[in-house]
């Protein structure tokens, strides 16, 4: 599988439905460790089950990558990667020239590295330069302090709260729903 994207801590791959993204995902996913603020909840799901999700997206005209964290530098072999996550645009209004942007890292390692502030900003800059896009937006848990500060430094800003929009861990809570748009952006790394 080819790069489609690098930054310096990742690459940003064509999503396959390989079994063994597939299962690191649904694995990853499955333990918990980095999914509390999830949107969707926390169903049980199979392998197949996930496979055929993103083959479900992507016939919707949704466009998925899977995020590589690049490692250590090998003189002879050059560098390693391994698969922690995945990113996308989703709901694409043709019209407004509007996409949303979701990411989810599920390798707990990968978490606190740049790696998901790279793979927004890589995302964001290929909706705005190569998809013509007029804005990109997505909602957070308000919960997630981490994840909402990666979308800010990324230049993303507030629009506005929906409340008790997520049931999450046996109550309701707050998305904050944040945008960019063309004129705003300055690309991938001007807010790094």
């Amino acid at each position: 599988m080819s790069v489609f994207m690098k930054g310096q801590k990742c690459e940003l791959r064509v999503l396959e439905p390989k079994p063994e993204e597939v299962r690191a995902w649904t694995d990853g996913v499955m333990s918990g460790l980095t999914t509390k603020h999830l949107f969707t909840g926390s169903l049980p799901m199979r392998y197949i089950d996930v496979e055929h999700q993103w083959e479900k997206e992507r016939e919707a005209g949704d466009i998925l990558f899977a995020i590589y964290a690049i490692g250590d530098s090998h003189p002879d072999a050059g560098y390693s990667v391994k698969f922690v996550g995945t990113c996308g645009l989703h709901s694409h209004r043709e019209i407004y020239r509007s996409w949303e942007l979701r990411i989810l890292i599920f390798d707990p390692a990968a978490v606190g590295k740049g790696i998901g502030s790279e793979a927004v900003r890589l995302l964001t800059d290929y909706a705005f330069t190569r998809l013509n896009a007029h804005r990109v937006w997505l909602g957070v848990n308000e919960e997630n302090k981490v994840a909402y500060e990666c979308y800010r430094k990324a230049g993303f800003n507030v629009e506005g709260i929906l409340r008790d929009e997520i049931f999450c861990w046996g109550r309701y809570v707050n998305a904050i729903r944040m945008a960019v748009l063309e004129r705003e952006w300055k690309g991938p790394l001007a807010h790094a």
